[in-house]
């Protein structure tokens, strides 16, 4: 399945009225009913009514794969009781059993052929394969690519992994999709820059901006070298980006690194909140636009 804002997903139900729901509808059930407390915690609606619509969409090719579905299941229900079930669903790019839910039964696609989701592609011993999708001519190309794990100097680079997001990269004149790219992932020190894994640079380095140095460093100024982190409550300009933990923000009324808010508590701006999210004046982590579009507004 196509990573993307939770499962949405299109299939149709072939039971009629009056019979025993099929095992995609009981999947369809569990999930939509915790995506649901999802959305009540995020001020969305909670019925689960568009949820189980987009489940409901006209099958385009795809069909349910009960094995993956129960291990979808699992995997739910364990990050349900880590209490992680909420955040995950903003995860853009990450390894997860619900990939494979729904899609191709074959599962034979080459790299470069055309997919609708991840597992119409052929697994390959390179890397992970996806269905990979850029926009070109004003339509989105859709096919198979294998994407590898890069290091500095590897090209064409696909995107960048931090963390359980992913930001895709596509040339300006990119014509097609690439059957085969590199994935170049911040937990290895690197990021893709313009076509190619580049290393991020190392503490007491010069640097122009925060994104250039490796995520424990920020860009100070006006010296411009990668320089560690601050920790909360240690003093900050507000002037240099990600000057504090990636568990503190800058506050630039006090100067002083403070410890970001939970969910529910109150906020003025995104970057006080731990999820990156602020609502009516309150910090609220699951709503974002794909919850949004799972939940309804």
């Amino acid at each position: 399945m196509k990573k993307g804002p939770g499962l949405v997903v299109a299939v149709a139900f072939a039971c009629t009225t009056g019979c025993g729901k099929s095992d995609s509808e009981k999947f369809a059930d569990s999930y939509c009913a915790e995506v649901a407390k999802c959305c009540g915690q995020a001020s969305l609606p909670a019925d689960g009514q568009t949820c189980h619509q987009l489940m409901t969409f006209t099958e385009v090719g795809g069909s349910y794969n009960s094995s993956a579905g129960d291990a979808c299941l699992a995997e739910m229900k364990s990050e349900v009781s880590a209490g992680t079930f909420c955040t995950g669903l903003n995860a853009s790019s990450s390894a997860s059993a619900c990939d494979s839910v729904y899609g191709s039964s074959s599962g034979n696609k080459k790299p470069g052929e055309t997919c609708i989701f991840d597992s119409d592609c052929a697994p390959s011993s390179k890397g992970k394969v996806v269905c990979a999708s850029i926009y070109v001519n004003s339509t989105f190309v859709d096919k198979c690519q294998v994407q590898i794990a890069g290091k500095a100097g590897d090209t064409p680079c696909v995107g960048t992994q931090e963390g359980n997001d992913f930001s895709s990269y596509q040339a300006s004149d990119a014509a097609d999709v690439v059957p085969q790219g590199y994935v170049c992932d911040v937990a290895s020190a690197v990021a893709c820059d313009d076509g190619t894994c580049v290393a991020l640079t190392p503490l007491g380095a010069s640097c122009l901006i925060s994104t250039d140095c490796v995520r424990t460093a920020y860009c100070s100024y006006p010296q411009d070298v990668c320089t560690t982190k601050i920790s909360a409550g240690g003093a900050c300009t507000g002037i240099a980006g990600s000057e504090c933990v990636d568990s503190a923000y800058c506050d630039t009324s006090a100067l002083q690194c403070k410890p970001k808010v939970a969910d529910g508590g109150a906020c003025t701006s995104l970057i006080t909140c731990q999820s990156g999210y602020c609502s009516n004046g309150t910090c609220q982590g699951s709503s974002n636009l794909g919850l949004s579009m799972l939940c309804g507004s």
